[in-house]
């Protein structure tokens, strides 16, 4: 996993660094300079393999040290801050499965249900507008920014076997279950 900004000029790239070594908080100064939408996400850029990004941002992203700032990286984009958040074996992975339904009543009427005693994958079943649903629900494991933000949300901070929700996305209203998490 990384985060990155990335902008215009070799010189503001400079500036931004010596902000980020002076203590100034890298994910603000994304939100504030970063040209890239994951700006917005204080440069997150979730998990991705080798080979998903352009050859310069790859050759850093797989060789530095975790946590510790490169750049300038010039691209094809511009240029470059760049920081390894976690690799390998560090990234975080959940495992979940979720129900999704059109309506919020609906989503509430299934975890009453769920609530009484039955059984998530059943329902999971029945009522997913998921092909998931087909497996009860089960979306197998993923990493951090593999899902929309509201699923993340919840998928990596919500405890263990606990059913969540209503959680509404841009697909409609989820019931989830971290089924598995390593961080």
């Amino acid at each position: 996993m990384a985060r990155h900004i990335l902008v215009e000029s070799e010189e503001l790239c400079n500036e931004l660094k010596a902000k980020i070594e002076g203590g100034a908080s890298f994910a603000d100064l994304a939100k504030e300079h970063s040209k890239c939408p994951s700006g917005q996400r204080g440069g997150e850029l979730g998990e991705f393999g080798r080979g998903q990004m352009v050859p310069e941002f790859d050759e850093v992203v797989f060789s530095a040290p975790v946590n510790e700032v490169q750049g300038p990286v010039k691209t094809q984009f511009g240029f470059h801050l760049l920081e390894v958040t976690a690799r390998g074996d560090e990234m975080p992975k959940a495992s979940a499965r979720h129900i999704l339904v059109e309506t919020e009543a609906e989503c509430n009427a299934l975890l009453e249900k769920i609530q009484g005693g039955e059984s998530f994958a059943d329902l999971a079943a029945a009522h997913s507008k998921c092909p998931s649903g087909k497996s009860g629900g089960a979306l197998g494991e993923f990493g951090r920014g593999q899902m929309v933000p509201e699923f993340d949300a919840v998928v990596f901070s919500a405890p263990v076997n606990e059913v969540q929700g209503p959680v509404k996305t841009q697909f409609g209203y989820h019931l989830l279950e971290v089924t598995a998490r390593n961080c």
